[in-house]
């Protein structure tokens, strides 16, 4: 038992914790990683000169042979361009990894507090109980003495062991919050040891809706990638039009041929052009040009979409914010007044045990709507921060 206690402490968890543990050790943050190193191996390949040809030829006739080495000269600066359109394809899956893995961040974050808020949950049933058993503790006493009321203790058992199924339903939520946030780390983590401490009210400034416009719009990762995406297009097109320039193939060697009985060694240049009258590379810039405007309407509707993005959500938090204050305040004032207030009048025989555990009820819903109300504004800033591709609200969380 001390051991399992020693694991679960071990692994509890704060948000910026969860937030590094996934950045750094995740086989899905790796895993996309590993997808930019791919690309940047695959576009080392595109600027490369192209191997050079040996040639050995015998002629039975005469005796005579050759020795060739031939290479193809890139005169036409399409290699230029192709490194610079290596460049980009790599920033634009760099980009696009980046905007993966906020995404997934985001989905881990929204996972975390879920579990802070099934754990809160759990917390505020398990302090029902309290209540619950004083009155019954005294209604057994008094049942005894032969002053109680079996009705009285019957009813309150009843309320407690309906209190107790939701105990079990709030557990087996908190269970699968583990579950699932525990799939977004290494198999070390045991998602039955699996603790967290977050705090689902937040004190954050939320900043102008004009100001997280601008900025999601200048840094969102997807946007860049799509930018990047039309910069290697670009860069392409330029290459694809340097095709018609020929790109000579000169060669070099020995000939050894038999001449009048004896056999002489000379050298060997010589320089080949392809000439482009059939390809041109046309086709290919035509192709590349229509690339290029779907890339750059797909940018412009990815514009449109994020700056919806941003004001759906920002409108929700707002909203998300006010009924959270507004709720605590009024539950702040009238919330443990209801509980005492029906305590005194039972005890003083003015209302029956159903008023008094009715005011259990109300006081315990009130402190779940709560949690709730809570929790809901938290996933509605971490939308936000989704839509805005970084964390306006929550900084010192990420490293």
């Amino acid at each position: 038992m001390t051991l399992f206690l020693a694991a679960a402490a071990a692994q509890e968890l704060t948000e910026q914790e969860a937030v590094k543990r996934f950045l750094g050790q995740s086989p899905q943050s790796r895993e996309l990683r590993a997808a930019v190193a791919a690309v940047q191996a695959e576009t080392r390949g595109w600027s490369l000169w192209p191997n050079p040809r040996s040639n050995v030829t015998r002629e039975g006739a005469g005796v005579t042979n050759f020795v060739q080495l031939e290479q193809s000269l890139p005169i036409s600066g399409r290699l230029g361009f192709m490194r610079q359109a290596g460049a980009a394809a790599v920033n634009s899956s760099d980009a696009k990894s980046l905007f993966a893995v906020w995404e997934l961040c985001s989905d881990m974050r929204l996972e975390f507090y879920a579990l802070v808020l099934a754990q809160e949950r759990e917390r505020a049933i398990k302090k029902s109980f309290v209540d619950l058993d004083e009155v019954l503790r005294i209604l057994q006493e008094r049942e005894k003495e032969g002053e109680g009321s079996t009705f009285d203790r019957l009813r309150t058992e009843r309320e407690r062991f309906e209190l107790q199924t939701e105990l079990v339903a709030a557990q087996v939520r908190t269970l699968e919050a583990r579950s699932r946030l525990a799939s977004f780390f290494t198999s070390d983590i045991e998602p039955a040891a699996l603790r967290v401490q977050g705090q689902l009210q937040s004190s954050a400034i939320l900043p102008p809706l004009s100001e997280v416009l601008a900025r999601a719009l200048n840094t969102r990762p997807d946007l860049m990638s799509e930018q990047q995406h039309s910069e290697q297009l670009r860069f392409e097109q330029r290459a694809a039009e340097r095709l018609r320039i020929p790109e000579p193939f000169f060669y070099t060697g020995l000939k050894r041929a038999e001449n009048r009985g004896s056999m002489e060694l000379g050298p060997v240049v010589g320089v080949s052009v392809p000439l482009p009258i059939f390809n041109r590379g046309k086709t290919e810039v035509a192709r590349l040009k229509a690339e290029l405007d779907r890339s750059q309407a797909r940018r412009d509707a990815l514009q449109q979409k994020l700056q919806a993005e941003v004001e759906a959500a920002y409108g929700t938090v707002e909203l998300r914010r006010g009924i959270e204050g507004e709720y605590r305040q009024q539950l702040a004032s009238t919330g443990s007044r209801l509980k005492s207030v029906a305590q005194l009048a039972y005890q003083e025989g003015e209302h029956g045990i159903l008023e008094l555990l009715d005011a259990y009820r109300v006081t315990r819903q009130s402190e779940l709507r709560e949690v709730e109300l809570s929790g809901a504004a938290k996933a509605a800033e971490i939308e936000l921060e989704r839509a805005a591709g970084e964390p306006i609200l929550n900084r010192e969380v990420f490293p």
